[in-house]
C-alpha cells in the first residue's frame, strides 16, 4: 500500500509499505504513486515531498517479480509503461521530491529514485540494477542515469548487475550525501525545507527548466531559460 500524510510546514510524506514483500511494487501500488504525487502538485498548500518506505531493511526490491512472469510482449509493455508514469509524476511534479533511502534500493525502485530531486542515503543502504541477471534489460529512467553518475559507472551498474554501496553511488554523483541510517528522512527534509525560502511558482518553473536543459540542445534551453526569465516579471506583475 502507499501512505500519505502532512505535516503542519507543508510538507507531504508518500511512504511505501509492503514489508511483508520487500516493499516490492505492484500494479495497484504504482497507480496509487502517480496519483499522489500528482494530486501533491496540483495542492497549492504544498510545498515539498518526501518519499520513503515502511521499515528499515530496505526501501525498496523494485517492481514484484511476478509481474514479469508473463510471456505476452503487450502486457510487458503495459507494465513497464506504469512504472514510466510513476517516474513521469515525479519528474513533472510542481514541488521539489526529495527521497531518503535505507537498506536496499533494486531495479525499478533505483529508477524512481533517480527521478526525485534529491537522493539521501544512508550509510548501509545499496543499490542494483540486476534485471539483466533476469532476462530483461534496465529501461525508463536508466536512460538518464548517465546525467547522474556518469558514462562510465552507469554503464557498470547496468550490465554487471552487481551491488554499489552508498559510498560508491555517493562518490560517482547519484546521492546528494549520506548519512547515517536512522537521519535520512530528517537530511531529505531538510533539501526541502531550503526550497522553502523561494516563493513554490519558482521553484516549480525551476524545475520544468531545468528537465528542459536536459532535453534540449544548448540553444534551445538558452532561448527558453529567456522566455521563463521573463515570466517570472509577467507573474509578480499580476
Amino acid at each position: 500500500m502507499i501512505r500519505r500524510t502532512r505535516s503542519d510546514d507543508g510538507i507531504l510524506t508518500i511512504t511505501i509499505d509492503n514489508t511483508t514483500s520487500a516493499n516490492a511494487l505492484r500494479p495497484g501500488m504504482l497507480d496509487a504513486l502517480i496519483y499522489a504525487f500528482e494530486a501533491a502538485s496540483d495542492n497549492q498548500e504544498l510545498r515539498g515531498v518526501l518519499l520513503t518506505s515502511a521499515g528499515h531493511k530496505g526501501f525498496s526490491a523494485g517492481m514484484d517479480t511476478s509481474q514479469f512472469k508473463h510471456a505476452n510482449a503487450s502486457l510487458a509493455h503495459v507494465t513497464i509503461t506504469r512504472l514510466g508514469q510513476v517516474c513521469e509524476a515525479i519528474k513533472n511534479c510542481d514541488l521539489p521530491v526529495a527521497v531518503a533511502i535505507e537498506g536496499y534500493r533494486i531495479g525499478g525502485a533505483a529508477e524512481i529514485a533517480a527521478a526525485a530531486d534529491f537522493r539521501v542515503g544512508g550509510t548501509n543502504s545499496w543499490y542494483s540494477m540486476p534485471e539483466v541477471r533476469i532476462g530483461i534489460p534496465s529501461v525508463l529512467e536508466s536512460v538518464n542515469l548517465h546525467r547522474l553518475m556518469g558514462w562510465t559507472k552507469a554503464t557498470e551498474l547496468i550490465l554487471t548487475g552487481s551491488r554499489f554501496t552508498a559510498a560508491d553511488m555517493d562518490r560517482c554523483g547519484f546521492l546528494n550525501t549520506v548519512v547515517e541510517d536512522n537521519a535520512v528522512e530528517t537530511r531529505a527534509l531538510e533539501y526541502l525545507h531550503e526550497t522553502m525560502k523561494a516563493d513554490r511558482a519558482v521553484i516549480a518553473q525551476q524545475k520544468r527548466l531545468h528537465r528542459t536543459w536536459k532535453n534540449s540542445f544548448e540553444r534551445e534551453a538558452l532561448a527558453d531559460s529567456r522566455k521563463e526569465f521573463a515570466l517570472a516579471f509577467a507573474r509578480k506583475n499580476d
